[in-house]
């Protein structure tokens, strides 16, 4: 920012939001009049972007267009005709309704700016800003490029900003009405109208060209306000994008609603943790507490007691911290009820436990299999012996169908639940109370195994409220998710919780899974191995998150009437989705270092993100890789390879589209590929097809045991890249996953290594491979053409991989 000034020259500046309202303490002396622009910097929307406020015009198809293709109609005609784009609103609305009268026209203006009113608000460090003008004795003039006139945008102000702000204005100047934009001349009749010198003028505007450029040429103090950095603008634009994707009214009838903006705005730190506290988790939990608060609330009028929220240890912590920071008289607790714990306390009868083998069986590994099932190593090491987890499990599922094992897992488990009661009184649940569980979700798995106990054991009324909900099966239970299929559809819901694990991450607390209580209700837990790095880079992005939540209305002087519970869920929705789908760089190199463990008392931990590992799975299987494989958080591990990887993810997870591995087998090189044993040999031709990066997969059947396989990389190339070659048997070779393959051997013959798996092929070079041994296997061959043989095998390339 620029020292004072004391001469009479112009001076100009750049500033942030948060330096606003103290601005006059920086200016030049002899300022007499303080000049704003209107809309972004008095006035902003709640809204993405200006135009998304006409999706609710009501017109056939959606408002956002047709009202926006009749303005820059207009303003092309009002350059040709006189010279200008300066234009009125009602010459808009005369060219959109093209045989209405004039009592339409004034209708349909009417409407208009009820809308404009309905999403607009006073941005309150502009209205310090002004208070402070009016403490120093300063003069207020409005200065806008705008097709409203005086009379309109006084009202708008009245209807948005309030009679305080309007009364400190003292005057207003349109482009419309003067046929030039403040570009374009519109200070020197501002100037003139108030008796000004130029550089008695400090005015302050969100348009470099218009306000700063603009002001500064006609010799004003020019103050650009800078909305957002590039980065923050770049993630709101992605959101709104995000926003389209999972909700096909928003941008036709409804808006890309962004009341998270303002307070966006005011973020002071750079740093990355505190971007994503501050401008992404923190307006999800803010609007969260608000969503829990109002909906415990409710609950509680139904039933006629106080509802206790109860945050599920440990990815309720943030919520939690976010909620006692706006609501610290709630009476809110934090629990450790996780799924392993409320299994535990529910094994208690031959129902209980036949559901939980019939639900588990083929979904968890034997190890957490045993541990739910509280039994001890000597119990199970028969069944563990087994030589395949299929048949461990089917072991494990017999075992407890015996009478012994079945009676032991009754009297562990109502030990289990006993202590389990005990840690929920110790909490501070009494019994008979109201109380919500709140979790970040998706299926609200703990309130369905436990609720039934807690109402017969304590007198509960339990209910639940979730950051996602998407419940597979219909539990018919009192849920309900701040982003949920009330919200948007199952599709959209189902693909966003494929990558919630990043979002846990942020949440919750650094303690270890909770495995059992002791006698008095204290937590027992597993020792936490997370790397240190993670638990400070944690703490600040929920530092910054509860900042957020407690500022989070602070930047509005005047609350839109669109700012109700529903634009605030529709935000999180679009904030989180945007997160996972298409997270930006700084962000997913804070994710770079963070672990995941799956909170099931098992202590499996792996990295949240494995960019090697999506590199391979690109190069094995192409553009299909991003919709096969089942990774935490594939968008942030394939974003360095370009948008388009994850605009394909997002778009088929989002839809469930039918896209197969062969729908992306185009472009394929044949390759002559020589089978042979002791009795015969043959040529075959073998298609070879594009993945990622020019790299090809060659996948080569292989019937018989003793066959060797001698692929002729020689007769097309020159030189080629070599990847990896596996076996993997015929029945699996389609599903590709790593625990199938086996490495195979390569043999280069009539091949020079010119670095590591760089070869220079003779027209006679080999890539040899031995027999596997084993029936009915698929050789896969991953590698990288380089150079043709022949300017005639170079054509042949070029032609197939453009086909």
């Amino acid at each position: 920012m620029s020292d004072r000034c004391e001469t009479a020259m112009p001076t100009k500046m750049t500033i942030r939001a948060h330096e606003l309202a103290t601005l006059l303490d920086r200016a030049p002396d002899g300022i007499t009049t303080l000049s704003l622009d209107c809309f972004d910097t008095l006035l902003w929307r709640n809204t993405h972007a200006p135009r998304d406020v006409f999706a609710e015009i009501d017109l056939p198809g959606g408002g956002i267009e047709p009202r926006s293709w009749a303005e820059r109609n207009e303003q092309r005609l009002a350059r040709v005709t006189t010279g200008s784009h300066e234009i009125h609103l009602d010459a808009v609305w005369k060219r959109l309704l093209v045989n209405g009268d004039d009592a339409a026209v004034a209708q349909a203006i009417d409407g208009e700016l009820a809308i404009e009113a309905r999403h607009c608000f006073a941005f309150a460090p502009t209205v310090e800003l002004m208070r402070a003008a009016k403490a120093r004795g300063l003069s207020i003039i409005i200065v806008s490029d705008m097709y409203l006139s005086e009379s309109r945008l006084r009202d708008l102000l009245r209807r948005s900003a309030g009679e305080d702000v309007l009364a400190m204005i003292d005057h207003v100047f349109m482009s419309c009405e003067h046929g030039c934009s403040k570009a374009s001349g519109l200070f020197t009749p501002v100037l003139k109208a108030i008796g000004a010198r130029p550089d008695q003028l400090l005015h302050v505007g969100d348009n470099k060209a218009a306000d700063h450029d603009g002001a500064f040429a006609a010799g004003i103090h020019a103050v650009h306000l800078e909305q957002f950095d590039a980065e923050a603008a770049q993630r709101l634009r992605l959101e709104m994008v995000a926003n389209v994707m999972i909700d096909p009214a928003v941008r036709v009838t409804i808006p890309a609603y962004q009341p998270h903006r303002a307070a966006v705005a005011m973020r002071a730190s750079d740093d990355i943790a505190d971007v994503v506290g501050h401008d992404v988790i923190g307006p999800a939990m803010h609007a969260f507490a608000e969503f829990i608060h109002a909906e415990a609330q409710a609950m509680a009028k139904r039933i006629g007691k106080p509802v206790r929220p109860l945050f599920l240890m440990r990815d309720g912590h943030l919520p939690c911290r976010v909620y006692d920071a706006l609501y610290p008289d709630s009476g809110a607790a934090k629990v450790e009820l996780s799924r392993i714990v409320a299994t535990r306390a529910t094994l208690t009868d031959d129902a209980a436990l036949d559901r939980f083998v019939e639900e588990n069986v083929h979904a968890v590994s034997p190890a957490g299999f045993v541990r739910a099932l509280m039994l001890e190593p000597g119990e199970v090491s028969a069944a563990l012996r087994k030589p395949t987890v299929e048949g461990q499990m089917a072991a494990l599922a017999k075992l407890v169908r015996q009478g012994d094992i079945r009676r032991r897992i009754f009297r562990r488990a109502k030990g289990f639940q006993s202590r389990t009661l005990a840690h929920l009184r110790r909490a501070g649940v009494a019994d008979g109370e109201a109380v919500m569980f709140v979790d970040i979700g998706y299926n609200g798995s703990v309130q369905n195994v436990i609720a039934p106990m807690l109402e017969r054991e304590m007198g509960l009324t339990v209910a639940g409220r979730y950051l996602f909900l998407r419940e597979k099966f219909l539990s018919g239970l009192d849920k309900r998710g701040l982003i949920g299929i009330d919200l948007i559809e199952t599709r959209a819901m189902h693909a966003l919780a494929t990558c919630v694990a990043v979002v846990e991450q942020m949440c919750n607390v650094e303690q270890g899974s909770t495995i059992d209580f002791a006698p008095d209700g204290n937590p027992i837990r597993e020792d936490y191995v997370l790397n240190p790095g993670q638990h400070a880079v944690r703490e600040r992005i929920q530092s910054a998150s509860v900042d957020f939540a407690i500022h989070a209305r602070a930047a509005m002087h005047s609350v839109p009437a669109s700012d109700d519970m529903l634009a605030r869920r529709r935000m999180a929705s679009a904030i989180l989705t945007r997160l996972l789908f298409l997270p930006l760089p700084r962000e997913i190199e804070l994710f770079r270092a963070f672990d995941h463990d799956n909170n099931l008392a098992t202590s499996q931990i792996e990295r949240l993100l494995d960019p090697a590992g999506a590199e391979e799975g690109l190069r094995r299987r192409g553009l299909s890789y991003v919709n096969e494989t089942g990774r935490m958080y594939v968008p942030a591990e394939i974003a360095r390879h370009g948008l388009p990887l994850n605009i394909s993810l997002f778009t088929t997870s989002r839809f469930g589209l039918d896209i197969r591995n062969s729908d992306f087998q185009v472009g394929g090189i044949d390759v002559p590929v020589l089978m042979l044993d002791a009795a015969e040999q043959a040529v075959v031709p073998i298609t070879a097809f594009p993945t990622h990066e020019g790299w090809y997969r060659l996948a080569i059947p292989v019937t018989r045991p003793g066959l060797t396989v001698a692929i002729q990389l020689g007769k097309l190339w020159s030189s080629v890249q070599l990847g990896d070659a596996t076996w993997t048997p015929a029945d699996r070779h389609d599903i590709d996953r790593a625990v199938d393959r086996t490495p195979a051997m390569m043999v280069p013959d009539a091949m020079r290594e010119l670095a590591p798996d760089l070869y220079a092929a003779e027209e006679t070079g080999l890539l040899i491979v031995p027999p596997s041994g084993r029936e009915r296997q698929v050789l896969s061959l991953i590698f990288r053409p380089l150079h043709p043989r022949t300017a005639a095998d170079a054509a042949v390339v070029q032609t197939k991989v453009a086909a």
